[in-house]
């Protein structure tokens, strides 16, 4: 054991050196989201990307390739991931389509090698697959309840598992995890969607923590309603103060966030105080700001898309 007295001075100096990080730090993250930034060059780049077949996944696809990656585009559904990557190649960019199921991990393994024998190594990985069966949690049944959970939570793990060890090996590298503020804010109808989305960011910033002191970035991204297919018939309970997000934007956002290597992008940025101040509330103004909000009705209307894309 050491010398207590050395101990409790050691504690005490990194208490200090603690408070007056804290100090510097809580002030500058809450101008940080508005602060330009330095973009990095992502041209020699190949991004594997899940659910690239439609909405937002399609359009984070198109920004990137502007960018001169080269797309791996994934998808369920081998013919809309097609007609994303034969856009992109159209337009003179570079990019290649598969159908992945990606709650199979097996498959994810072996497409992961056919993408290093055929292409190379990956470099940026977005997780972006998702659904969602807007339910109550009597009404929605135990298997889309699993699902939920596997297409939106579980699936990081393979994907994760699959690149990131190439990844740790050249020490150069992005993760990316299109979340959800449902990730930070419980909704009602969204129960088992928000406790996939909680797990995601969960996910993802452990995943930071285990990646401090090497050059791989991670980036949560997690936006309000977006108007996609996917939340059809939601609506915003606060129309003027958070209207329904337009996806182009969206899109955008996404892709300078990757670009700006920022931890989080939160969208509107406007939702960063919520985050910021939402554990510091009591519970019942947290009641009362739900009430405010109308997040009782968002889903009341919820009709999704018709079939899977």
């Amino acid at each position: 054991m050491g010398n207590p007295v050395v101990t409790f001075f050691v504690n005490c100096y990194e208490t200090i050196v603690l408070l007056l990080w804290t100090i510097v730090i809580i002030p500058y993250s809450m101008v940080a989201p508005y602060i330009p930034c330095k973009r990095k060059d992502i041209s020699n780049d190949i991004v594997f990307h899940t659910g690239s077949g439609s909405g937002i996944g399609r359009l984070t696809c198109y920004n990137l390739a502007k960018k001169g990656a080269h797309i791996i585009c994934t998808d369920m559904n081998k013919e809309t991931a097609e007609e994303t990557a034969e856009t992109i190649r159209k337009t003179g960019g570079k990019a290649t389509s598969y159908k992945l199921d990606v709650t199979d991990r097996e498959a994810v393994y072996k497409l992961a090698d056919q993408i290093r024998r055929d292409i190379g190594d990956v470099t940026i990985l977005i997780n972006n697959a998702g659904i969602v069966t807007g339910k109550k949690i009597q009404d929605c049944s135990d298997s889309m309840m699993v699902k939920t959970m596997d297409v939106n939570t579980i699936s990081h793990f393979w994907t994760l598992k699959a690149f990131l060890p190439t990844m740790m090996k050249k020490n150069s590298g992005h993760v990316v995890s299109i979340a959800s503020m449902a990730g930070f804010c419980g909704t009602p109808g969204l129960v088992d969607y928000c406790a996939s989305k909680y797990g995601a960011v969960g996910l993802m910033e452990s995943l930071f923590l285990e990646l401090l002191g090497t050059n791989l970035k991670t980036t949560i991204v997690c936006p309000y309603l977006i108007k996609t297919g996917m939340f059809e018939g939601a609506i915003s309970g606060a129309p003027i103060l958070l209207p329904m997000l337009e996806p182009v934007w969206v899109g955008e956002q996404i892709v300078d966030g990757i670009l700006c290597e920022e931890p989080y992008v939160i969208l509107p940025k406007l939702l960063w105080w919520l985050v910021i101040f939402k554990n510091f509330l009591p519970t019942m103004l947290v009641v009362k700001l739900s009430d405010w909000l109308r997040l009782g009705k968002v889903m009341n209307q919820f009709t999704g898309r018709e079939k899977a894309e």
